[in-house]
Formats: structure tokens, C-alpha cells, sequence
């Protein structure tokens, strides 16, 4: 019997999307005040679709608009963690992250209550950007997309990750 079922708990999970977006040869990036350099996205609300959520968040952090292409990767932590900021004091379920590569349609790159700079990158400079260990191994994922799907299971609880799995779907 599954555990959920023993002791009563239903699992949970957030959804979080994120999108790698390209122009011209460039990708977008935002800087996060806490997490620095890092490709833009974040939580799916309730009752919204991924790729809503994808273009909402992207919206929201960076003034973009884009259009998702292809799926590129599942990231899923499998652990909670502590919250932070207006979540102080609550524990933030395990996150199972969806990453896209984007096309842009249109917006002009503008800073928001979210992003501190926003800014078009060539990969490569991109790549020496994005530090957190979590986002700098998405970026890289998704600046050698293929065609296939990345999929990486790890544990983060604000401080060290530990990738368990790495496999290509």
C-alpha cells in the first residue's frame, strides 16, 4: 500500500516552469535578488496552465513576451525546505520544475519587484552568469537541448544540492 494511503497525507508538490527564451542569437536572463543571475520563471497558480504560468512569469520578472516551443527538461526536488522572505517561518513542499526553451514574441527587457536587471546574453556569456548550482545546471541543460528531455531528481534545502539522478528521457 502506497504510504500517503497508510498515513492519511496526501503528497504534494508545487509546479514551477521556467523558459529559456531566445532572440537573434541571444538568451534572456534575469537577476534575482537573492538567487543572482538565473533564466526567468516560477510558480504555477492554481486553476493556470504550465505554459500560462511559463508566459505569466516571464511577463512578470522581465517585460518579455515569449512563446514555448519544446519541453527540455524536468527538474524535481525531493525534499521540503524552509521558507524565506514573506514564506519565513512555513516549509515550501518539494518543487517539481518544468524548463522550456522559448521563442521571444515580443515586450521590451524591463526590471520588475522580481528581477533587478534583466539583460539579452550570448549562451556563453550566459553560462558564466548563472551561478546556483540548481540554475546553472538547468541553463546548461537547456543550452545543449536536442530534442530530448533532461530529467534530474536532487535535493536543495537552500544551501547544497545533491543531484540523485541525471537521465535523458
Amino acid at each position: 500500500m502506497d504510504k500517503w494511503l497508510e498515513n492519511r497525507e496526501l503528497p504534494c508538490h508545487l509546479i514551477s516552469a521556467c523558459g529559456l527564451v531566445h532572440r537573434d542569437g541571444l538568451v534572456l536572463l534575469i537577476k534575482n535578488p537573492r538567487r543572482g543571475w538565473e533564466i526567468p520563471g516560477g510558480t504555477v497558480e492554481q486553476g493556470e496552465t504550465v505554459t500560462d504560468a511559463l508566459r505569466r512569469e516571464i511577463r512578470e520578472e522581465s517585460g518579455i513576451c515569449c512563446e514555448p516551443e519544446r519541453l527540455a527538461g524536468i527538474y524535481q526536488n525531493l525534499v521540503a525546505k524552509d521558507g524565506y522572505g514573506p514564506l519565513e517561518g512555513m516549509t515550501i513542499p518539494p518543487i517539481v520544475s518544468l524548463a522550456f526553451i522559448c521563442r521571444y514574441t515580443g515586450g521590451e527587457a524591463a526590471v520588475s519587484g522580481e528581477s533587478e536587471d534583466v539583460r539579452w546574453v550570448t549562451p556563453e556569456e550566459a553560462a558564466g552568469m548563472v551561478t546556483h548550482p540548481l540554475y546553472a545546471k538547468r541553463l546548461a541543460d537547456m543550452l545543449k537541448a536536442d530534442g530530448s528531455i533532461v530529467f534530474s531528481s536532487y535535493e536543495y534545502d537552500n544551501r547544497t544540492a545533491v543531484f540523485r539522478t541525471d537521465e535523458i528521457l
